[in-house]
């Protein structure tokens, strides 16, 4: 086990030595995954359609099942949303958005537990943030630390005032009321994460740059994360082809990624605040979706352009 964490520790201060690939490894490991499944999704078609009856009985099935009906008589207002929601709204928007949170909830809690505990994951945070803190360049941390500022919470709420300016302008109130409580509510929530832990930055003796507050989890990161993980939700709802959908999320992991990366190149965070300010961000963002998405359905609402299909 010694011989397991000194070789991660020495991974760690290798790719530490070599901010890019470290950027680099970061990208691929996030946008990667998505046009991975994006591929699988497109190759395994020709299977969708038996699939999706499958799907469509259960889903039926479900519905007609004395202990649902019984539910139904004493939620009845649940009960109207969920008849509004087609068997493809259900299991793809809120079993697929809550099997994210599941996911996210259990990488948080796993970054939070090593972090509070002790683990291993500590020497591996330390050795990679000596690494990066040497191998800086002026040229670098002029560049960074000018981007980073994109992140902050003041650069952040203007992206929230003028988004919401424009889908009200579009008389998109639903969206925009979610949008706005995507974005305060994902400040609340990493204030709060970040008293509870209470973890100290990271410290040098000639810092590039300072930051007030706790360490964990990174609010730059998470906020990023929420804001272009609605930014990109906002993106599909109005694009028309899989192509730009693709485009539109892409662009915005990419932008989320080195945003949590400038973070820890400038010695202000550690691999680990990154990480559980993008798992932190996941879960949130997944709630905020699907309660957008309720709102959206609900019985006598009127259509507007964000509820029309999407082509392929």
């Amino acid at each position: 086990m010694e011989a397991l964490d000194l070789s991660a520790e020495q991974l760690a201060a290798a790719v530490g030595a070599r901010p890019f690939l470290l950027l680099a490894l970061l990208l691929t490991g996030t946008v990667g995954p998505i046009l991975g499944l994006v591929a699988v999704a497109r190759l395994s078609e020709r299977h969708a359609r038996a699939l999706w009856g499958r799907a469509i009985r259960a889903y039926g099935a479900a519905a007609e099942h004395p202990v649902t009906q019984r539910l139904a008589t004493a939620f009845p207002a649940v009960a109207r949303v969920l008849r509004e929601l087609s068997a493809a709204e259900y299991l793809v928007i809120h079993l697929g958005l809550g099997l994210a949170v599941s996911v996210a909830a259990l990488v948080f809690i796993a970054l939070a537990e090593a972090v509070s505990g002790g683990s291993p994951l500590v020497q591996v945070d330390l050795a990679l943030a000596r690494a990066l803190h040497g191998a800086t360049s002026g040229a670098g941390v002029a560049a960074l630390g000018a981007f980073t500022h994109l992140g902050s919470g003041w650069a952040l709420t203007v992206v929230a005032i003028a988004v919401a300016a424009v889908l009200l302008g579009r008389g998109e109130r639903v969206l925009a009321v979610g949008w706005l409580i995507a974005l305060a509510g994902g400040g609340l929530l990493n204030y709060a994460l970040k008293a509870l832990f209470a973890r100290p930055r990271p410290s040098f003796d000639e810092p590039l740059a300072v930051a007030a507050g706790w360490s964990f989890p990174s609010g730059h990161s998470m906020g990023t994360f929420v804001t272009f993980g609605m930014l990109s939700y906002l993106g599909v709802l109005f694009a028309r082809t899989l192509r730009v959908r693709l485009a539109i999320v892409a662009l915005a992991m990419s932008w989320t990624v080195a945003m949590g990366f400038s973070r820890m190149y400038l010695g202000v965070h550690y691999l680990s605040d990154v990480l559980a300010g993008f798992a932190a961000g996941s879960m949130w963002l997944a709630v905020c979706v699907s309660g957008i998405e309720v709102a959206r359905r609900r019985p006598g609402r009127a259509v507007t352009p964000g509820d029309q299909p999407i082509a392929d």
